[in-house]
């Protein structure tokens, strides 16, 4: 019983022990691997494509903005010149009128 306990034990600290030593290890070479110039190449290359897809995304927003202004425009421009037209019969007919007179 005792030398399962006891090899649980030592297969516990030196699995944990070894995880910490894996984990350290693991930063320290990410770190240096982030600091070569090929990693901030990388890095800056990443940051410029996310600052691009931003832009891609503001651009189609306004694009698609502007189409439903000038569909709206549109719109109310053919609103206009319907009252437009209604307001100039009318006043043919008013001068038709009073020349008539």
């Amino acid at each position: 019983m005792e030398i399962r306990l006891m090899d649980f034990l030592l297969g516990f600290v030196s699995g944990a022990g070894l995880g910490v030593i894996g984990a350290i290890a693991t930063g320290r070479i990410r770190r240096w691997l982030g600091r070569s110039e090929a990693g901030l190449l990388a890095a800056e290359n990443r940051e410029l494509k996310r600052r691009l897809a931003a832009k891609d995304r503001h651009i189609a927003k306004m694009l698609a903005e502007t189409a439903r202004l000038a569909e709206k425009l549109g719109e109310t421009a053919l609103h206009l010149k319907e009252d437009a037209r209604l307001v100039e019969t009318d006043t043919k007919v008013t001068v038709i009128r009073e020349e008539s007179k």
